[in-house]
């Protein structure tokens, strides 16, 4: 297989962000949120059609090679993803790198009123925007993985630089596999994605892939909002 990118585009209301999963994201029960939360909330989901521009890429690689340092050499270019992906990598034929965004609106709306005092309606729209980029790339990881299995093949989890011991810094290598600003996004000086609502990783995959930890059991980063958001999309 040669390599070959994928694009996806999505409409927020294709995501099916309800009321009750944005309660979850925000620490609460489904349908436990006190007064006026669920309203705030209903309120900040009907103005994300408009803040929203979800995009994603995915560019699929069978030319993968992982040494057992943790190195992975694909397609001219080399990343230090560290044993511990390694690990989960040691059977992986090829690798899917990722990149997806919800766009700069909802962030930047987001930043606004939180700047204007509003903290609480910032709060919900920058949650809104994390579980729209996670939607967007479940919904991209899904196609992929029926892609796989049609193939006779597995996917592993995905995995992004900046956790599990993959460094950020290699943010500068990964966008490299892609047309500059490709999707609207770019990277800071410190490697942040621009727009902030963002993601980028690798899928591995192959015959004898065996997906046995979930990737969030791995991290070490208690604080990180994508680790509620994956765990409130699981149940």
């Amino acid at each position: 297989m040669h390599p070959s990118q994928k694009d996806f585009a999505y409409t927020f209301d294709e995501l099916n962000i309800s009321v009750e999963l944005v309660e979850e994201a925000m620490g609460y029960e489904r349908g436990q949120s006190p007064d006026p939360i669920p309203e705030m909330i209903a309120s900040a989901i009907d103005q994300c059609a408009d803040l929203c521009n979800i995009k994603g890429s995915l560019l699929v690689s069978d030319s993968f090679a992982l040494d057992p340092s943790g190195v992975i050499e694909t397609l001219g270019v080399k990343f230090l993803v560290g044993r511990k992906i390694g690990a989960q990598l040691k059977h992986a034929e090829g690798g899917a790198f990722y990149i997806c965004t919800a766009g700069a609106g909802i962030g930047e709306r987001s930043k606004d009123l939180m700047a204007c005092g509003d903290l609480v309606e910032g709060y919900i729209l920058d949650v809104i925007g994390s579980l729209t980029v996670e939607s967007a790339i479940d919904k991209i990881q899904g196609v992929f993985e029926l892609e796989m299995i049609d193939a006779g093949k597995r996917i592993a989890s995905r995995y992004s630089p900046g956790y599990c011991g993959w460094a950020l810094k290699e943010q500068k290598q990964f966008f490299e596999l892609f047309p500059e600003n490709h999707c609207g996004i770019k990277l800071s000086e410190s490697c942040l994605m621009d727009p902030i609502k963002s993601v980028s990783g690798i899928i591995g995959f192959g015959a004898n892939i065996r997906n046995t930890v979930y990737e969030c059991q791995m991290c070490e980063l208690d604080t990180c909002v994508y680790r509620t958001i994956r765990l409130a999309r699981r149940k």
